[in-house]
């Protein structure tokens, strides 16, 4: 009888060692306590949460690192600002927010400018890149502080709207001779009083310098094939000239509007535009020669 008693007590003994030793239902073996490394919260942020952009002087760029996409804070406060050589283009981005009076490109090479610098009442003077291709629709549109402009040599078109409501652009310059066309209210109510287009020009379309009451004098390239209708009717045009070698000439009716009898045509004598009154005179005041 005591033989079984011990051997009960030995037994429970070893059942009561076992149970102690086990891991708890809710924390399996091997699992790490409190405060270790494992459980702390170490997530790494995902990789396109960085920004990409690019800073060059005082411009930030796409990832591409030639699209201009911003500015910095120090860069809005500079009333000078050169374009660094790398531009390409530009995204999302007007340098209506920005201080700048001038305006600048290191480089010379083409760049799509789109509408970066419209609606900037700051800017007074900019400078192109030679090689700019165009300059497009509404690209210096409602800039009302510039007051000059040098159209690049490489320019072969001026947009619609282009300098529209530049009402202090008091001198506008070509460099070249590739523009071939001016568009629809480019240099609309500008105030400019004479201004000289280039050769190589084929095209002023409607209304181009329309509402550009300070314009007294347009003086044509000898390559001019079409002026369209309502180009200008400023209260001061008063003069154009024509080249003794400029031909085939063709002026709308209505080119010049309620002007056209106020205005006089100088010509070459002997010239196609002598000869051919008939083809392009539609009721100039006068006709004159040169």
């Amino acid at each position: 009888m005591k033989k079984i008693i011990a051997l009960l007590l030995a037994l429970a003994f070893v059942f009561s060692f076992s149970a102690c030793g086990e891991s708890s239902p809710s924390e399996p073996a091997g699992a790490e306590k409190p405060g270790t490394v494992q459980e702390q919260n170490t997530e790494k942020e995902p990789e396109n949460s960085v920004s990409s952009d690019i800073v060059v002087g005082y411009f930030e760029y796409d990832d591409d690192g030639t699209t201009v996409s911003g500015i910095t804070d120090e860069g809005r406060k500079q009333t000078a600002l050169v374009i660094p050589a790398q531009t390409e283009a530009f995204w999302a981005f007007s340098f209506d927010i920005c201080d700048a009076e001038e305006i600048s490109f290191e480089a010379d090479h083409d760049v799509e400018i789109g509408e970066v610098f419209s609606v900037d009442s700051n800017l007074k003077k900019v400078t192109l890149p030679a090689e700019l291709s165009v300059i497009p629709d509404s690209a210096f549109s409602l800039c009302d502080g510039l007051e000059s402009i040098v159209i690049p040599a490489g320019v072969t078109r001026i947009g619609e709207n282009a300098f529209e409501y530049c009402e202090n652009l008091r001198e506008v310059t070509f460099a070249g001779t590739k523009c071939e066309s001016i568009g629809e209210y480019a240099f609309y109510a500008c105030a400019f009083e004479e201004i000289t287009l280039p050769e190589g020009l084929k095209t002023v379309e409607e209304s181009a310098f329309d509402a550009c009451e300070q314009l007294v004098s347009i003086t044509f390239p000898s390559t001019i094939e079409t002026i369209a209708g309502h180009v200008c009717n400023g209260d001061s045009l008063s003069e154009l000239h024509f080249p003794a070698d400029a031909e085939n000439v063709t002026i709308e009716p209505f080119a010049f509007m309620t002007r056209t009898s106020e205005i006089t045509v100088y010509i070459a004598k002997d010239s196609w535009m002598d000869k051919n009154q008939s083809s392009w005179n539609v009721g100039f005041g006068a006709v004159a020669y040169e």
